[in-house]
C-alpha cells in the first residue's frame, strides 16, 4: 500500500496535503527526472501518485514536468543548451566550425552550477493536464493496470525516434560519463 511507503509519505508531508490541498506548502510541484527511460518510469509513478491520492493537485495545475537539456554545444566563446535534436542542430550552425558536443545522460550528470541555469523563473516546464472529460480512474488503469499487450501496443504506436544528424568527423563529440 502507498501509505506505507516512506518516499511517498515524506512528500505529503513536505508538501503539507496530508489532510487536503487547504495546507498546500508550494504553488507549484516540478517534477524533475532524467530524460530516460528509467526517468519516465519514475515520471509516471509520481503523477500516478497524485492522480490517484490528490487529483485536485493535478486539476488546479499545480503539477509540472521540468524539462532539463539533452545536449550542451559549445565552443571556446559561447556555450548554447538545447532541449532537442532540432535545437542541437540551430547551435551547430550558429558556432561552426567543429563545436564541442556534450549528451547528457541525466540529471547526475549536470553540475550543480549549470543546473542552476536550468531552474528559476526561465526555466522550462511542462504542465501536468488532464482533459475535460479525462476520467482517472480510467487512465490509471490503462497505464498502469494489468493490459500489458494494449499498453505496449499503444507505445510502439506513439514511439518517437530522434536521429544524431551531427557526424562526429564534423564535431568533436564528447559523452558524459
Amino acid at each position: 500500500m502507498v501509505y506505507e511507503n516512506e518516499e511517498f509519505n515524506l512528500l505529503q508531508h513536505a508538501l503539507n496535503i496530508e489532510d487536503g490541498l487547504d495546507g498546500l506548502r508550494y504553488k507549484n510541484i516540478v517534477i524533475a527526472t532524467d530524460a530516460d527511460v528509467d526517468g519516465m518510469h519514475i515520471r509516471l509513478l509520481l503523477m500516478t501518485f497524485f492522480l490517484q491520492f490528490f487529483p485536485d493537485l493535478v486539476k488546479q495545475k499545480h503539477v509540472y514536468i521540468l524539462e532539463t537539456p539533452l545536449f550542451r554545444v559549445r565552443n571556446k566563446k559561447e556555450t548554447i543548451y538545447c532541449y532537442d535534436e532540432t535545437e542541437k542542430q540551430a547551435a551547430i550552425k550558429k558556432l561552426g566550425s567543429k563545436p564541442e558536443i556534450t549528451r547528457f545522460k541525466g540529471l547526475g550528470e549536470i553540475s550543480p552550477e549549470e543546473f542552476g541555469r536550468f531552474i528559476g523563473e526561465d526555466m522550462r516546464v511542462q504542465p501536468v493536464l488532464l482533459d475535460q472529460g479525462a476520467h482517472i480512474f480510467s487512465l490509471l488503469d490503462y497505464f498502469m493496470g494489468k493490459n500489458t499487450p494494449q499498453r505496449q501496443e499503444f507505445i510502439i504506436d506513439n514511439l518517437k525516434i530522434e536521429l544524431d544528424l551531427a557526424s562526429e568527423q564534423d564535431i568533436k563529440v564528447s559523452e558524459v560519463a
